[in-house]
């Protein structure tokens, strides 16, 4: 990271209205004498004071001001993994947003970020390894143990999408759950069951290009609309291919294989 680029990005971040705070470098705690998010602020001449001795600081973005909501996904521990959460409700059509504002953590986990006027809520393992933030969060260019945290394809909080209905109704109380794999075990599985089953299972690095490759052909066999496709497929990418490939790949992939279908050619 650049010397000052945490400050560079923080005075950025306040000359947009949205209010930050200092974090320890290497840490997600404040420093001392600073009372984490309820010091935020948008005043420059404040945040330079923070960083102008402490360039390598980390940095935080209040919120719950800026009406926001981080949909926080954890995918280094494998008994709660944000993964397999996101897989079971992508079967019940339940999926977040692929084109607003996301950013990698330093952990390979992901952060969606979205418009979202409700109250407060700090909620934990929602769904396992699932976490819903409209109080704060630590954002890029952080970094922890040399990792940093990065938005993906050069996206801006410019790209924020409003959040889905869907997850609105889960902050208002409602229900959004699975039912248990055991509903499904008398259930003959048909072409289509097994398509999305692999499509959630997802892929890792070095097999990515060819595995969306086959899932976009395979969702063209059963019949789906080139723009479903390129939908679904950018999904995917986005929520189970890890690490995810740049959204020009995964054009080209859909590109190919739309020539090829409309050629008829198999």
């Amino acid at each position: 990271m650049n010397e000052f680029a945490t400050l560079d990005k923080a005075i950025e971040l306040a000359q947009q209205g949205y209010s930050v705070y200092p974090l320890i470098e290497n840490m997600k705690k404040p420093p001392k004498g600073v009372s984490g998010y309820k010091d935020a602020t948008i005043d420059q001449g404040t945040i330079f004071a923070w960083f102008e001795n402490h360039p390598a600081y980390n940095l935080g973005l209040r919120l719950d001001l800026s009406d926001l909501l981080v949909v926080d996904i954890d995918m280094h521990d494998p008994t709660k993994n944000g993964r397999t959460s996101l897989a079971q409700l992508f079967k019940q059509g339940l999926t977040l947003p692929n084109d607003t504002y996301i950013e990698r953590t330093a952990n390979n986990g992901v952060h969606y970020f979205f418009k979202y006027a409700g109250a407060k809520v700090r909620k934990i393992d929602v769904w396992p390894g699932i976490d819903l933030l409209s109080d704060f969060t630590v954002i890029a260019p952080s970094e922890i143990n040399g990792k940093p945290y990065a938005p993906l394809d050069g996206r801006t909080l410019a790209d924020i999408k409003p959040v889905p209905q869907w997850l609105v109704d889960k902050l208002a109380g409602q229900k959004v759950n699975w039912p248990s794999e055991r509903a499904y075990t008398t259930r003959q599985k048909k072409y289509t069951g097994r398509l999305l089953d692999e499509m959630v299972t997802g892929t890792t690095q070095g097999n990515r290009n060819a595995w969306l490759t086959k899932i976009a052909g395979r969702m063209f066999g059963v019949g789906a609309s080139p723009k479903t496709v390129y939908n679904m497929l950018s999904v995917i990418n986005d929520s189970f291919v890890d690490p995810a490939l740049p959204s020009k790949e995964v054009n080209v992939i859909f590109q190919s294989i739309l020539k090829r279908e409309s050629k008829g050619v198999h």
